[in-house]
């Protein structure tokens, strides 16, 4: 190769060089952008009661508290009770002042009153077969009935008759 080519191969050389360095420094056109979207960025926040857990512990089983009630002797026979008249012209009684009595068994529900006149008072209550009345005031007579102020097993204080003469209502407990 002659000297001359060898020139004109570094020449060429040379402005290729060139050519590259300058492409690379000069200014493209800017591309194009398509607008975007608003970017939403969407958060929660979660807000949760827990409750402490406590560890379960052997936990007694619950017991009924018993009803202080009158028990009636098995053996007591109510009609044995002693008879007596407590009032001129009026039934028989077998009760006391400060005794238990049971409401009939073979009887309605039995009216408890406001006042002691079995027909004008007005009932305020009634005392259910089996109930347990206690006699705390008496007797009076109203009408030829024995007539007794009593306190039920919810505290109702009122009056009440034992019997008629020919049935009785209010049986003796023994108590």
């Amino acid at each position: 190769m002659t000297i001359a080519m060898k020139k004109l191969q570094a020449c060429l050389v040379a402005s290729l060089c060139l050519l590259l360095i300058l492409s690379g420094c000069s200014r493209s056109p800017e591309p194009t952008q398509s607008p975007t979207p608003p970017v939403l960025i969407v958060t929660q926040v979660i807000t949760q009661i827990a409750t402490a857990t406590v560890a379960p512990s052997a936990t007694p089983a619950p017991t009924s508290t018993p009803v202080p009630t009158a028990t009636i002797k098995p053996t007591f026979d109510p009609y044995s009770a002693p008879v007596y008249y407590p009032l001129e012209n009026c039934v028989a009684s077998r009760l006391h002042v400060g005794d238990v009595a049971m409401v009939s068994l073979s009887s309605k529900p039995n009216g408890i009153r406001y006042g002691q006149d079995l027909f004008y008072d007005t009932i305020a209550t009634y005392a259910d077969p089996g109930a347990l009345l206690e006699i705390v005031g008496g007797p009076w007579c109203s009408h030829g009935w024995i007539v007794w102020l009593v306190r039920t097993q919810d505290g109702f204080v009122g009056y009440t008759p034992e019997g008629d003469g020919n049935e009785y209502w209010l049986l003796p407990t023994g108590q």
